[in-house]
């Protein structure tokens, strides 16, 4: 039995297509940075969980350079990075709970980028590999982040994603 040529092209057409989809052909999270991007991102987490609001001014352009180079690392990556490093994650969890201006914006520095993977094909195995790399509960951060995510459809301004970072931290 031989196969018509056109019929295997629309089929082979059709699988590639299905498999985008379906999101079986996403890649594995992976936690990749470079050991200065990490040590960046340490530095941002920590110099914001260490200091008052005030005395932060004398860290303000360093925090924007640091910010800067970092800008290219993924989200889930970028907290990955956080939480798997205990004192970093520790200092992550002091700045959840102090919730002041300076928390707030860098909860809301988040907002477009974690718009950005919420909209891809490959959301759900990118979450989950981040949940598993980190050792959270997927079944009970993702209603967080899927309702942190339609807040933020709902409103311009304002840190919407904080609930989420807040529980990532604990």
């Amino acid at each position: 039995m031989r196969l018509n040529p056109k019929f295997l092209l629309f089929f082979c057409v059709l699988s590639l297509f299905c498999l985008k989809i379906e999101g079986v052909g996403c890649p594995s999270f992976k936690i990749q940075a470079s050991s200065n991007q990490k040590k960046d991102v340490a530095y941002i987490v920590n110099t914001l969980a260490q200091h008052s609001s005030f005395s932060l001014l004398q860290y303000k352009n360093d925090l924007e350079k640091a910010g800067d180079r970092v800008r290219s690392v993924p989200p889930f990556v970028f907290f990955a990075i956080v939480l798997t490093n205990g004192s970093t994650k520790a200092n992550l969890k002091k700045l959840s709970e102090k919730r002041g201006a300076p928390y707030k914006r860098f909860c809301s520095g988040f907002t477009k980028e974690f718009q950005n993977e919420a909209t891809k094909p490959c959301f759900d195995k990118t979450f989950d590999g981040f949940c598993k790399s980190t050792k959270l509960d997927t079944k009970k951060m993702k209603p967080i982040f899927l309702k942190c995510y339609k807040s933020s459809l709902e409103r311009s301004k304002g840190a919407p994603f904080a609930p989420f970072i807040e529980a990532i931290a604990q």
